[in-house]
């Protein structure tokens, strides 16, 4: 019996459900992509996180990921509650400097964040690119929009 408290707090059976579970602010290479490479953008919620990560790796999509924190809010919810703003999407492209791993300057962002489009593109100077409204979309989106059309 003296093991079980152990055990448990292990397993972390008890987490504070005031603090959402969430992963590092950062960009995330999948497959091997180069300077052509799409970017995309999710929420640091951790089950965001891993079902968007889960997807793009079933897909064998080479991309970058740029996740964003939003305090471990998923990205509907961040962007109903301003977690997610154009400022704070301006944010981590320039300090993950992700402007220096691709040559072209546009940035495919969660459906769920489709209102933020116009703010995300003056507040950080790239083209934005609605993307599909599940993340189990992006394969076939990635096939059909990517690259784009030049404008």
């Amino acid at each position: 019996w003296a093991l079980l408290p152990l055990v448990i707090l292990r397993q972390n059976l008890y987490t504070d459900p005031r603090k959402p579970v969430s992963v590092e602010a950062e960009v995330v290479p999948f497959g091997e992509p180069d300077e052509n490479s799409p970017v995309l953008l999710t929420t640091n919620f951790a089950l965001t996180y891993y079902t968007v990560a889960s997807d793009i790796e079933s897909a064998k999509v080479d991309c970058y990921l740029v996740v964003v924190d939003s305090e471990g809010i998923s990205v509907e919810s961040a962007v109903a509650g301003r977690k997610m703003t154009a400022d704070t999407v301006a944010e981590a492209i320039k300090e993950f400097k992700v402007g220096d791993l691709v040559k072209h300057r546009y940035l495919i962002i969660p459906g769920r964040a489709a209102r933020l489009s116009g703010e995300i593109q003056e507040a950080s100077g790239w083209n934005v690119i609605v993307g599909p409204m599940d993340s189990s979309g992006i394969a076939g989106y990635i096939d059909e929009k990517w690259p784009p059309k030049p404008e």
